[in-house]
């Protein structure tokens, strides 16, 4: 299984992130392919981190630069939330402002189009 796959699905790009733990050791590749791909004119983003048990201040970072380069070009992140992670990084940050975080893949892929609200 390859570190980071990625899908696309309804006219979503989906970034899964396969790896029970990511670090700095993971988020130079993250940060190209999530580079890549909005380069590439692909806007409508979601990062799935379901199967995260941890990721490190630095992978974390990689996320805060995807979604700022989002943000510029007016549009947002969306993050599929990970289990054990919630807890520490995305409780203490104020996430809210840089990207939105879904329960499911699903959802997140769906508020594109709907009016889903992400968790708050």
């Amino acid at each position: 299984m390859k570190d980071f796959e990625i899908i696309y699905v309804d006219g979503v790009f989906v970034i899964s992130v396969n790896l029970t733990r990511s670090t700095l050791n993971e988020a130079v590749a993250f940060r190209k392919i999530v580079e890549e791909e909005i380069n590439s004119g692909h806007t409508k983003l979601v990062i799935d981190l379901s199967k995260c048990d941890y990721i490190d201040s630095t992978f974390f970072g990689a996320l805060i630069v995807a979604s700022r380069k989002l943000i510029d070009i007016g549009y947002k992140l969306k993050v599929v939330k990970p289990g054990i992670v919630e807890e520490y990084i995305f409780t203490y940050t104020d996430y809210r402002k840089v990207f939105d975080k879904y329960k499911t893949r699903e959802e997140a892929i769906k508020s594109f189009e709907e009016d889903i609200q992400p968790e708050s």
